[in-house]
Order: C-alpha cells, then structure tokens, then sequence
C-alpha cells in the first residue's frame, strides 16, 4: 500500500493537468487520485488512456465546480495512511514523496514554505486526521477559503501546523478568469468575502457552543451571509450581518437572545489580501502554531 495519496481535481482545467499529472505519477510508493469533477474537457477519459495506474473518480452531478466536495470525493477512496491535496495547476519535484517520507509525523498537517496563490492550497494531512475533522466543509461555495477553514479545523481538533519545502512544487500561473470560470460568482474578491463572513461565523458559533454545527445550520448560515454581502455589493453600502447564538430562558426577565455581528466596510475588497490563515484562528492557538513553523 502507498503511504501517500495524492489528490487532484479538475473542471476544465486539462490542458493544466496534461502538465502536472506525470510528475505525480512519477512519485514512488504513491497513489494518485483524479476527481472529475464534470470536467468539460473529459479529463477523466484522458487519465484513464494515458495514466493507468492513477484512480479517476467521475461526479456529474453539479452544474458548477465545488472544490470542497470534489476533494471529499477523493479522499473517501483513500487507502493510505497520508493525504496530499494538490491543485491540477501544480507539479512536483522528484523525490518529493521520498522527502515526505522522512518529514511527516503523526499528529501534524502541512503547508508548502513558502507557498504562493497557486500553491496556497497544497496541504498534507493524516487520513484520519481528516476523517476526524469532517473533511472540507462543502457548503461552501466558489472561490476562496475552504482550505483556511479546513486548516483551521485541524488545528482546534488539536493538529499541530508543520511545513515542507515550498520550492518542490511548481504553480502554473493563470489569470482570475480560469480560476472562477465554473463558479457561479465570477467575481474572485466578492466570493472570498462571502466565503471569509461565512468561516468566521461558523468557527465562532463553534467555540461558543463547544460543538460541531449540524449541515442544515451551516446552509442557513450560507445562506443568511450569501443574502447579506450581495446586497451590500448591490447597494455599495456597508454589510451589516447579525447571527443569533443565544436564546434561553430566564427566571423572571423573558428570554435571552444572543447575537454576533459582524460587518464589512466593502463587501468587494480591493484586492489586496490581509488577512491569513491566523485570522480563522483564537489567538492562543496562533501562538501555538507560530511556536510549532519555527522548530
């Protein structure tokens, strides 16, 4: 069996793909995964005729791109005791996977250092750490900050942050214009918004509440922030968001009702990034993986 698996998705994304997939293919004592995640171009179809010994699994049934979901597929078909996610615009050295051999320890996950948009995403986790955590939340939706959120996750499930060499890994540069061409919001900042107000209100409402958010509160919460930053977009004004946490009662008062509020001076942005995995992340445990980067 392979320590390490591989996974890759891809929805018109081939002609990337015929770049990156034979140095993946090339790793020793590793498996690939493809998703197909109803890939335009057929990828899967190709996979199959030229790279035998790599894994396609086929999902047709969405009428746009879900990463989350996409990589979910993947791993539930995982056998190795490691995961790598890995997007279809990035190739690797060779021997990365008998360099990861000697790096990986139980009870750590891992980013590229140092790491750029195109390999912001490539992350490496322990199967069970990942079937511990939920996986990727697949309520979210377009572009940006599920692999911040899944990060996040690891690390209050108590996962410690590591690095691996960043410069064994090589991102195809493109424009914002492949990246959302098969998400329903094509406007790269105005999804990472949505998708940034979604996260924060999420990870919040769980360490108020000391628990996992059920599916169905997640979609209404999606959709209670999705509603909120398209018509502040719409408006051009400020978005105001408040989500109730709180509702018990009281001996003589009526009831307590509890809400967080978050706001956006420009559900937009301007472009320009600010804000890191960290943000997602209570401060003591940001402490703790700043202390982990540096040993």
């Amino acid at each position: 069996m392979a320590f390490i698996t591989f996974i890759t998705t891809c929805r018109g994304r081939l002609a990337h793909l015929r770049e990156t997939l034979p140095s993946l293919a090339a790793q020793p004592d590793a498996a690939v995964i493809v998703v197909d995640y109803g890939c335009p171009d057929k990828s899967g179809a190709w996979v199959e005729a030229n790279f035998p010994d790599v894994q396609v699994v086929r999902s047709d049934e969405s009428a746009r791109f879900e990463l989350a979901r996409a990589r979910n597929l993947g791993a539930a078909r995982v056998q190795s005791p490691w995961i790598c996610f890995i997007d279809a615009d990035t190739a690797v050295d060779e021997g990365l996977s008998d360099l990861l051999k000697l790096l990986l320890q139980a009870g750590h996950f891992y980013q590229a250092e140092p790491r750029n948009i195109e390999t912001w995403g490539t992350s490496i986790c322990a199967k069970r750490d990942f079937d511990r955590v939920g996986g990727y939340d697949e309520v979210i939706q377009g572009w940006g900050k599920e692999d911040d959120d899944f990060y996040a996750r690891l690390l209050l499930a108590g996962v410690r942050y590591g690095t691996f060499p960043g410069d064994m890994l090589h991102g195809i540069r493109h424009a914002d214009g492949e990246r959302v061409a098969h998400y329903a919001v094509k406007d790269r900042w105005l999804n990472e918004s949505i998708n940034y107000v979604y996260c924060r209100a999420k990870i919040d409402l769980m360490l108020l509440n000391h628990t996992q958010l059920s599916l169905d509160a997640r979609k209404e919460l999606y959709t209670q922030v999705h509603a909120a930053v398209m018509a502040a977009r719409e408006s051009g004004k400020p978005m105001t968001i408040a989500v109730p946490y709180l509702a018990e009662p009281t001996r003589a008062c009526g009831p307590l009702e509890g809400k967080l509020v978050y706001t956006l001076p420009n559900p937009r942005g301007d472009g320009r990034p600010n804000a890191t995995i960290g943000s997602l992340i209570p401060k003591p445990l940001q402490r703790r993986r700043e202390t982990t980067s540096r040993k």
